[in-house]
């Protein structure tokens, strides 16, 4: 397939011209839409503010009264900040005719057009104007009940890509990473102006910093953001460590790549990562710089329930872009946005950062037990949801991709340990040396966490429930 995804962003009309800042904060051209100040690395407590001035210091007068980003302005107030909170219908007076809105003013467009062409051409022929208008309409705005591994109703794709959502739990410390999504510029430029969104500074891999700050389309930030009572906020600060979102997109590029890419995952013709078909990922050459697209699907389990394995479905999940710096050729042997220090083993696909809050959680890990390494290490895992699962579809995973499928069933609140045998050098094993431990469901990551270097029969827990 040719890379669609490259050619909508690369469209002259996906984009705003966007400068970047001196020392100083001042913009280093005069004539662009909008500046970006990545004027500090973040570091020390994540309650540290190291960069005091904002991170996107102008954007041009005049330029959200364009019908595409007047519209899209007008929906972000449409929808509770809080996960799991009902949010309005497109049957709602209140709120579909502002959805149609919307789409009346970016269907038009050139990156709408070409990704229509796009899949009329490669995936649905008999794709006419009016089919394609609802299709966008449902992958991005229908409500749904499917969120990663477990049932959490009224998600909405455009909610968590462009909005924002509060994945707090009561009880949650003052630096938890709480806000889910939340990969619009717009919306944080919008949210840092009326006070509740503040930059603490940017968050590059330290080998892809030089790049990074110098890209003026992408920015990597760790921010707080305490949204208001209005839009369902309660009072607290929000965390989001780190996040991250192309500057200066028109909403029309951003949703084009997601429409385009539900149909690529659907069609298996997404991934082209090393290790490709695992994490929905896209590597992009996007200017100077690689890209991995990330685009995830609603997944359902089917009628029946019990061992049926969950497919993907129609709605968007989430969408956003990891930053890689220099162009990695794809299918090579690159990381895709972190992993550990020197780089990502081949066929291992590792996250920023690692993360562990699905239904189901490593809890804790064995990796140095006591005599030879042949036996006794082992992988905990919890099930910390009210509903059991099937665990014909999931597997353990090393940070060589070396797999060890799992069976039975887990009910809720239910703790499992997992033996590791080293039969071969193909099987599951957990090194004396910092290394990851990856939980998948089918083909898609549901937790990654990181162990340091182990001391015998040291036992790392990960349980953040």
């Amino acid at each position: 397939m040719t890379d669609i995804f490259e050619q909508i962003w690369t469209l002259p009309e996906s984009h705003v011209k966007v400068t970047k800042c001196d020392a100083a904060g001042v913009p280093l051209d005069s004539t662009a839409d909008v500046a970006l100040d990545e004027q500090a690395r973040a570091g020390g407590s994540l309650l540290n503010d190291n960069a005091p001035r904002p991170l996107i210091p102008f954007v041009r007068t005049g330029l959200f009264t364009d019908p595409s980003f007047a519209t899209l302005i007008e929906l972000l107030d449409n929808y509770n900040a809080t996960e799991g909170v009902a949010e309005r219908l497109l049957t709602d007076t209140s709120h579909g005719p502002a959805v149609d809105a919307f789409l009346t003013a970016i269907l038009p467009t050139p990156p709408m057009q070409l990704a229509k062409e796009h899949i009329k051409t490669n995936f649905d022929a008999g794709l006419t104007e009016a089919t394609f208008r609802e299709k966008v309409k449902s992958i991005w705005f229908e409500p749904y009940t499917n969120h990663f591994s477990g049932n959490v109703p009224f998600c909405v794709g455009f909610e968590h890509v462009f909005v924002g959502e509060s994945t707090r739990k009561p009880g949650d410390g003052p630096s938890e990473d709480n806000v889910g999504g939340y990969h619009s510029w717009v919306k944080y430029y919008l949210d840092e102006q009326a006070g509740k969104a503040n930059y603490l500074g940017h968050d590059y891999r330290i080998a892809v910093t030089a790049e990074g700050i110098a890209d003026p389309n992408v920015a990597s930030v760790l921010m707080s953001w305490k949204p208001s009572a209005a839009e369902g906020g309660d009072g607290h600060v929000l965390f989001k460590k780190p996040g991250g979102f192309f500057v200066g997109t028109r909403p029309e590029c951003e949703i084009a790549l997601g429409v385009v890419g539900i149909y690529a995952v659907l069609n298996g013709v997404f991934d082209n990562t090393p290790g490709g078909g695992t994490e929905n990922h896209r590597r992009m050459t996007l200017g100077a710089n690689s890209f991995d697209l990330v685009c995830h699907p609603e997944t359902i389990t089917p009628a029946g329930g019990g061992g049926s394995a969950r497919v993907n479905g129609w709605h968007l999940r989430t969408l956003f872009a990891k930053f890689l710096g220099a162009p990695i050729p794809t299918g090579g042997t690159g990381g895709s946005g972190g992993g550990s220090g020197g780089g990502s083993p081949v066929g291992a696909i590792l996250p920023s950062n690692p993360h562990n809050d699905a239904s189901i959680r490593i809890r804790r890990a064995l990796p140095n037990p006591p005599g030879t390494n042949d036996v006794g290490e082992w992988v905990e895992i919890k099930n910390v949801s009210t509903f059991a699962f099937d665990l014909s579809d999931w597997s353990l995973a090393d940070d060589l991709n070396r797999k060890l499928p799992l069976t039975g069933t887990i009910v809720p609140g239910e703790i499992q340990r997992i033996m590791l045998n080293r039969i071969d050098s193909t099987s599951m094993m957990l090194r004396n040396s910092a290394g990851w431990i990856l939980l998948y469901q089918g083909t898609e990551r549901r937790a990654a966490v990181k162990y340091t270097s182990p001391s015998e029969n040291a036992v790392f827990d990960f349980d953040l429930s």
